[in-house]
């Protein structure tokens, strides 16, 4: 199972929009296509993104500050771990692996780092909003180390 969700997180960073709102999550296709978010360093900021195709695609999306990030990303299938790279046009590198699936939701969850040599953590999936909500609580919100940031 974690192999199957895998590719679907390996993303970074685009503001829920209409380009957003129409990705899909269609399994074992090259068009798949899922959320991604993620916090870097202390300060607040976040990526909001998509991950394309299926044990291997690309990346886009924005960081919280506006700066646009595109990259790629791969699954090694057997181990149910993956990688992922991101350039951002500030010229800032991300760089993260995936190594572990919530169950329930199927959301993907990975560590990394900037080229800034800042912390970055990284959720994804099609239910990462699910994931992300607390128990009782109205909406998801990213445990960034700043504190948390809501999402919707």
């Amino acid at each position: 199972m974690f192999r199957l969700i895998l590719p679907v997180i390996i993303c970074f960073a685009t503001p829920l929009n209409a380009e957003t709102a129409q990705c899909q999550n269609i399994p074992f296709s090259q068009d798949n296509c899922v959320r991604v978010l993620a916090c870097i360093g202390d300060q607040g900021l976040h990526f909001d993104g998509q991950a394309h195709g299926w044990d291997a695609g690309t990346v886009t999306g924005l960081i919280s500050n506006g700066v646009k990030c595109d990259g790629t990303w791969s699954s090694d299938g057997l181990a149910g771990t993956g990688v992922g790279r991101l350039t951002c046009v500030d010229g800032l590198e991300v760089g993260v692996i995936y190594y572990t699936q919530d169950n329930e939701t199927g959301t993907v969850i990975g560590r990394g780092s900037d080229s800034l040599g800042q912390p970055v953590e990284i959720w994804s999936g099609s239910r990462v909003l699910e994931f992300l909500t607390p128990d009782g609580a109205v909406s998801a919100r990213l445990p960034c180390m700043s504190g948390p940031i809501p999402m919707s």
